[in-house]
């Protein structure tokens, strides 16, 4: 049994990497869609941020969802914004919901 709908307010999409050749010796790295589901995000709180390595913050939101199949490699986007994963956490270890720590990132 996952979070409670009312609280997954967004919806937000799993991208993974994939590698292409450029023709020239090198590969190219673009992100194709794994999929969409609801999830939330929050913005770390200041004293969180605090708690952080001060010369070595990566954490800048954490995104509450259901259970699903995720790992470090994927990323989150979230309309125009998105998000490289620093962290999963299955807490209790109930499986009940995960907490993914995310860095946004500045995407050209």
């Amino acid at each position: 049994m996952g979070i409670s709908n009312g609280l997954l307010n967004q919806t937000l999409t799993l991208q993974t990497p994939t590698e292409s050749d450029d023709g020239m010796g090198s590969k190219i790295i673009s992100w194709a869609d794994l999929g969409s589901f609801r999830g939330r995000i929050s913005p770390l709180s200041v004293q969180e941020k605090l708690m952080q390595d001060k010369n070595n913050m990566v954490t800048t939101h954490r995104i509450f969802c259901d259970p699903m199949t995720v790992d470090s490699t994927n990323r989150i986007r979230w309309g125009s914004y998105y998000f490289e994963i620093t962290g999963i956490r299955n807490p209790s270890e109930m499986y009940h919901h995960l907490e993914i720590d995310v860095k946004e990132l500045q995407v050209a």
